[in-house]
């Protein structure tokens, strides 16, 4: 595993469990900005980061994961954690709340595993994904942001509902302008994937790649004589 990976492996799965945590879930649930912020920066930040640095440890076992099936398992765990019902149960228990929590994480890492999974889709096919993709979380976006009637029991602030509703429909636009950002960039300057040094053996010349060439070939064999040479007497 390169070193790129596993760095973000690591911080991905800190981030991942941290946010699994009581202290962390029990913090979110007590403002639905609070709420929303800790999801969308899952969605756009910390998922991302774990699909591609578990990416060499799953390798082809997701590789018939079909793009819409990705885009699918993303609206069906977006749309129903925002369900009042069910974010009125999450408030009040725990269990359903980590639950509910460890879902949505594996719906946004079924989404991103189609962009990070290597041999997948082409460049525009990813922007394509993305544009698609970023399209049906705005309704519910929109619908909180601009909504006068509360919606959940557990959250009576108006206005922490419409900040909410605003942090979803940003973040589904910033999740689609910076995913397409940097694949245009690596279309337009394509790189090599930097080579991770620790896992390969170096293999260090003789000589420094500045010898001259005529020192290179002292450490050739010499050729052999067809014939011994015979020695000249002295008196001629």
């Amino acid at each position: 595993m390169a070193r790129r990976h596993r760095a973000a492996l690591t911080a991905g799965s800190l981030l991942s469990v941290a946010a699994l945590l009581p202290p962390a879930i029990g913090f979110a649930d007590g403002r639905l900005s609070l709420h929303m912020l800790l999801q969308m920066l899952l969605l756009a930040l910390v998922i991302p980061l774990l699909a591609y640095g578990a990416q060499p440890l799953i390798g082809g076992r997701l590789a018939r994961l079909h793009p819409i099936a990705g885009i699918m398992a993303l609206n069906v765990v977006l749309f129903g954690s925002q369900l009042p019902v069910v974010l009125d149960l999450t408030t009040k228990d725990m269990r359903l709340a980590e639950a509910a929590q460890a879902a949505f994480m594996a719906g946004a890492f079924l989404f991103w595993w189609p962009i990070v999974r290597p041999g997948g889709l082409t460049p525009i096919a990813k922007i394509g994904y993305l544009m698609v993709a970023g399209v049906p979380p705005t309704i519910p976006g929109i619908t909180l942001a601009l909504s006068h009637h509360l919606f959940y029991q557990a959250y009576r602030s108006i206005e922490d509902q419409q900040i909410a509703g605003l942090l979803l429909f940003g973040t589904a636009k910033f999740a689609l302008v910076a995913g397409t950002f940097v694949i245009l960039w690596r279309m337009l300057a394509p790189q090599p994937e930097p080579p991770d040094w620790e896992d390969r053996e170096l293999e260090v010349p003789d000589l420094p790649p500045s010898a001259p060439a005529w020192l290179r070939r002292l450490d050739d064999e010499l050729p052999e004589e067809a014939r011994p040479r015979v020695p000249v007497p002295a008196g001629r």
